[in-house]
């Protein structure tokens, strides 16, 4: 695009204006992209198959659908992508779920520039750990002196280890459509999204909560902080975190299981009112969730 144009315009997005009702709107188009996906969907996918404009560079696309979730009530964002907000609704109560509990240790704080060099997580099916994943990962480059210290976790370490190419597809198995859920979770979501969308394989689009969030909203004024070793001294965890992607996962389960029984109807709260609680409230603009 050269720089003298002007950036592509969005069609407009409010509801048709009287005797135009058989028009479509660039909203009914994102919706039904969203239905025909059966997920919510990245803003460079509403501009190519709901504006028709290929090549569009992402903060381009990224503006143009914003203008379209904000005049149109029935959209919503969703952390990075666009969902319906009426949504499917989940009332399952939590005592029937299945959550992967995931922790990350990487070589810093931002994807692309900085890779993951361990991945632990627990599955707890019926409100019980029932299975554990755990590996390290070469991140392709050194590991920084002060993130080993943090860690204990070396080059000499990941040497030989698999590769996030391989290590991510043996988690996302291990995942399948359970529950995510991490301490400070857009901070994990962000590297894993960003990997799976390398490898072309798309987004975890399954419900997420964020025990950090939880925390706050449901321990204010029980708890001097809400970092996970603080938490996990609250709960009287079995396993203490220590950096290391399994323990604070297996940490992160108990204090989730801790923090279910503080929800008002316990364990047979719905996943969609452990959403509301458990995800930022900030969830609806693009990015908006950032680490804590």
């Amino acid at each position: 695009m050269g720089e003298s144009e002007p950036p592509p315009q969005a069609p407009s997005a409010a509801r048709p204006t009287p005797g135009s009702e058989g028009a479509r709107t660039a909203g009914d188009r994102v919706r039904d992209l969203i239905a025909r996906e059966g997920r919510p969907v990245s803003a460079a996918e509403v501009a190519v198959e709901a504006l028709g404009i290929a090549g569009c560079p992402e903060p381009v696309a990224r503006r143009l659908a914003g203008d379209i979730v904000a005049q149109d009530a029935r959209l919503a964002w969703v952390d990075d992508l666009i969902a319906d907000a009426g949504g499917r609704r989940d009332l399952s109560p939590l005592a029937a779920m299945s959550f992967c509990i995931v922790d990350l240790e990487t070589t810093g704080g931002a994807p692309g520039s900085c890779g993951i060099t361990e991945i632990g997580a627990v599955r707890v099916e019926g409100l019980r750990v029932t299975e554990r994943f755990s590996t390290l990962v070469d991140p392709g480059h050194a590991i920084p002196p002060h993130i080993t210290h943090i860690t204990g976790i070396d080059d000499g370490m990941v040497k030989g280890q698999p590769s996030i190419d391989a290590a991510l597809p043996a988690f996302i198995d291990f995942a399948r459509d359970d529950v995510l859920v991490a301490h400070n979770a857009p901070f994990d979501l962000r590297f894993l999204n960003y990997e799976r969308l390398r490898l072309r394989d798309g987004y975890f689009t399954q419900p997420w909560l964020d025990t950090l969030v939880l925390s706050r909203r449901l321990l204010d004024g029980v708890v001097p902080r809400h970092d996970l070793a603080t938490l996990a001294a609250w709960a009287g965890t079995a396993v203490m975190p220590s950096h290391r992607a399994l323990a604070d996962a297996e940490a992160t389960a108990e204090v989730l299981l801790a923090l279910i029984g503080r929800l008002s109807h316990g364990a047979r709260t719905t996943l969609d009112a452990a959403m509301a609680i458990g995800q930022p409230s900030s969830r609806r603009g693009p990015g908006a969730a950032a680490a804590a």
